[in-house]
């Protein structure tokens, strides 16, 4: 009978424990820190954004980011999407919790979009705004829970790896229509080329620090490349306004296998592969690495081969992603 009512009133489903409330609300991820980036986080990404910070045109770019963009965005959301709880779209809201808890991040606003129909998903931030993630209702319909998980992990590290401004200045470059337009745009001022180009080349890095949260998140991190060729081959597009058809992860995962045989001098990437491909292939490295066994110590002793060292790991990446760590 008890199980009946759990089963048909979500109330019943809320932990109210005060061991629960400690958990939720002074999880902390300062442990994970190291020379003030997270360990999980790829070096590129971190070290491209510092090159950006520092080009002509990105101050005043950033300022109109987060003083009007992103609060127009979020007043946005307030006012015509709904908020996922325990109430309203509870499957969304327990992956958000397990996803917070795994990456020991303050729980974010999960708005769920009805007004647009298609595959979307993307977090905003900013001194003014709460961390916030939001997604359409065409992935709450048509994802399963594992891609649900992989996508809102990896948007929980876009979060706690400082993102949102960066994502954000992406639509402002005449790079590819399906980039998402927020409902503000204020700076009116063209990006210089130096930013267009330096951008471009960083959402390739902070893709592997994403996918690395994703995998922090999911159940079995083992089975990413799967999750994620799935999402695309169902008509995933991404923030970037990227999609692909025809993923095939029998033969990335077969890839994997063969390059974790190798040392870092040995590994050659096909350059028939697309980009997307690379991603995965430079984000499947994480699975051996030590960091993500020390934010998930339930795997202990799971990995398919020897563990490697978070910075040999951001090496090999580098290579499978053709860029030889080259900022």
């Amino acid at each position: 009978m008890s199980e009946s009512l759990e089963n048909t009133n979500p109330l019943l489903q809320i932990d109210t424990g005060f061991r629960s409330y400690l958990n939720a609300y002074t999880r902390s991820f300062q442990n994970h820190m190291v020379d003030g980036q997270l360990d999980y986080a790829f070096e590129s990404d971190f070290a491209v954004r510092q090159k950006i910070m520092g080009l002509g045109g990105w101050g005043k770019l950033a300022k109109s980011i987060n003083s009007t963009d992103i609060s127009s965005e979020a007043k946005h959301l307030f006012m015509k999407c709904d908020q996922a709880g325990a109430l309203k779209y509870p499957e969304i809201y327990n992956i958000v919790k397990k996803c917070a808890e795994r990456l020991e991040l303050n729980l974010p606003i999960v708005f769920v979009r009805n007004d647009i129909d298609k595959p979307l998903i993307y977090s905003i931030t900013s001194d003014l705004i709460d961390p916030c993630i939001v997604l359409t209702e065409w992935l709450v319909h048509r994802c399963t829970k594992d891609e649900l998980t992989l996508l809102i992990g990896c948007e929980c590290g876009r979060l706690q790896n400082n993102h949102a401004a960066f994502n954000w200045a992406f639509t402002y470059l005449n790079y590819n229509r399906n980039v998402y337009i927020p409902v503000e745009r204020s700076n009116k001022s063209a990006v210089s080329n130096q930013l267009v180009c330096s951008l471009i080349e960083w959402v390739k890095y902070a893709d592997v620090t994403a996918d690395r949260a994703g995998m922090i998140c999911l159940e079995e991190p083992g089975r990413f490349c799967e999750i994620l060729c799935s999402l695309y081959n169902k008509g995933f597009v991404d923030f970037y306004g990227r999609q692909a058809e025809n993923l095939d992860p029998q033969k990335l995962t077969s890839l994997t296998q063969v390059f974790s045989s190798q040392n870092a001098r040995a590994l050659r990437i096909d350059p028939a592969l697309t980009e997307l491909e690379k991603r995965i292939l430079a984000s499947n490295e994480f699975l051996n690495c030590e960091s993500l066994f020390s934010w998930r110590n339930d795997l202990e002793g799971k990995p398919s081969s020897q563990k490697i060292t978070s910075q040999g790991c951001d090496v090999r990446a580098a290579i499978l992603l053709g860029t030889g760590g080259q900022q």
